[in-house]
């Protein structure tokens, strides 16, 4: 790894500053996600749960144009940023919202349309007999749209890298979502009561982005106008997101959409809640790793040896840190949902969401990789990859849940990973480091990896009732990281990849805390002077 260039470390301190305000934005979602499941399981259900989960999953590829037409901002604002061109940025935020308008009336109309027919289809069996299937769609239909703006507004945020923003609007939506959720949820304790919460909280979480994005829009008091140049951007950089992302979505809801044909309603909630916990932590890990999207945009100039200095870096970051925040989560598995929700989801939901956590740590091996080909406008490697993946999810999920029953679901998604990281790895080698070799790629990507495999399946067996409630559950957790902590660090100190990444991930922390220390002495120093 060669030497770094001056003022690199300066810009790491950035990226960890960005880093902890996005994870400050995912603690105000985790703490929305843990303050509403119980309640909703307890007051309409698991069978009422699961059934509006197969009308979310049936909704969910809308997000196709949030999610590419976001992340082409992402890519498009930093790029110009880095070149130093401010109003050309600005631009592109009006040119995604432009676009976003038209597909989403567009996907509204659809889901409005085929959702309860394609629902009847898969699971009418298994619906409750008082739940109005149009009306339900009606009601998600309306949210999802209103999300696929948030979307596009938080990647212009994003692409600025305006993370206090970001921090600020996810405060904003963890309330609503609770507000909403619980209120509606309480009020109608019925399935649409339950959709017309996540609607409106989604409603509510669009407006906060509005909200704190609406200065981006205007300079000088005036509203700032795109260009067809802007939209012929986003347009080329989406063709290839869109054939991925589409395949990801369909990969990702494949177990709900099987769960629901072929096993009840229950089954999908219990599912459901075990899913909300395996994503509320796969998203603390891709919170950390996605400031990396717009500062690989902004170093497409840079020589490609600092790139991949970087890129090493940033790799074992992500694999490490999500093994460090998934691996304890399957360890506890069984004690978690029995304290968060209750021993009835915890039966049986502890298998299935240890099963759904080692995908997640596996798939942590492919975020940098993604990441990287967007940041350099490459997309076609990364979406070719991704459609093998989602291929290979849709395959496994369906044989794993019809010949080994439901609690196989994600079964599928670990399959799907396990080849996926190695392929993500070999892409990279071949279309942007020819130089990364086998001992890079296993110490900054394989390494963290497996020792939160091998720390989930060491644990199997171990007892834990004497976990009876939040502080001994924390309490192991915290155990737990310390542990896998431990084990990546040592790890990675038998390889001189290893060794040297570890040192300067040390100095890159240790010189964001004295830039920090710095900065609030001068501040310190600067208010005694206005005292005097």
């Amino acid at each position: 790894m060669s030497d770094e260039r001056p003022g690199s470390h300066g810009r790491r301190g950035d990226l960890l500053g960005n880093s902890g305000w996005n994870f400050a934005g995912f603690l105000f979602t985790l703490i929305a996600n843990l303050a509403t499941v119980p309640f909703v399981v307890r007051w309409i259900g698991l069978h009422a749960l699961g059934s509006a989960g197969i009308v979310i999953a049936i909704a969910a590829p809308v997000t196709l144009i949030g999610t590419v037409l976001g992340q082409a901002v992402i890519r498009e604002i930093s790029a110009r940023i880095g070149r130093g061109e401010e109003n050309a940025a600005a631009r592109v935020g009006i040119a995604g919202i432009k676009i976003c308008l038209i597909a989403s009336a567009v996907a509204w109309l659809g889901i409005v349309l085929a959702g309860p027919w394609i629902t009847t289809g898969i699971a009418g069996a298994s619906l409750p007999t008082s739940q109005n299937v149009t009306i339900s769609f009606l009601i998600v239909a309306t949210g999802t749209l209103a999300q696929q703006f948030s979307l596009v507004l938080q990647g212009i945020c994003v692409g600025k890298q305006s993370f206090r923003l970001v921090a600020k609007a996810s405060a904003w939506s963890s309330f609503a979502t609770i507000v909403m959720t619980l209120g509606c949820t309480l009020s109608f304790p019925v399935v649409n009561g339950y959709l017309l919460g996540f609607s409106g909280s989604l409603v509510l979480s669009t407006a906060g982005w509005v909200w704190v994005t609406f200065p981006e829009f205007r300079e000088n008091g005036r509203s700032i106008s795109s260009s067809p140049q802007e939209l012929k951007s986003l347009l080329d950089f989406g063709k290839w997101q869109s054939l991925s992302q589409l395949a990801g979505i369909f990969g990702n809801q494949m177990d709900r959409y099987v769960l629901a044909s072929l096993a009840p309603s229950a089954v999908v909630g219990q599912y459901n809640v075990c899913n909300r916990v395996q994503e509320a932590a796969y998203i603390a890990v891709i919170r950390i790793c996605e400031v990396l999207f717009p500062r690989f945009g902004n170093m497409s100039n840079s020589r490609e040896e600092e790139r991949h200095d970087f890129f090493m870096l940033a790799s074992w970051g992500n694999s490490a840190f999500g093994a460090i925040v998934l691996s304890p989560i399957a360890v506890l598995s069984s004690p978690l949902l029995t304290v968060w929700v209750g021993e009835g989801t915890a039966a049986g939901g502890a298998h299935l969401l240890q099963i759904l956590i080692l995908g997640g740590i596996v798939g942590c091996g492919s975020n940098v990789f993604q990441y990287y080909a967007m940041g350099m406008g490459r997309n076609a490697p990364a979406a070719y990859t991704s459609l093998v993946y989602s291929l290979m999810t849709v395959v496994c999920s369906f044989v794993s849940i019809r010949y080994f029953g439901p609690y196989a679901a994600g079964a599928g998604l670990l399959a799907a990973s396990l080849v996926r990281v190695p392929i993500a790895l070999l892409v990279t080698r071949k279309c942007f480091f020819s130089t990364f070799t086998a001992e890079q790629m296993f110490a900054c990507t394989a390494s963290p990896i497996l020792v939160g495999v091998c720390v989930v399946v060491g644990s199997l067996g171990l007892d834990f009732t004497w976990i009876n409630g939040w502080l001994s559950l924390a309490i192991a957790y915290v155990g737990l990281v310390c542990v896998v902590t431990g084990a990546i660090a040592a790890v990675a100190m038998m390889t001189n990849t290893g060794s040297i990444i570890l040192s300067r991930a040390y100095g890159s922390v240790r010189t964001a805390l004295s830039a920090r220390r710095m900065i609030g002495w001068n501040h310190h120093l600067v208010r005694r002077k206005r005292g005097l």
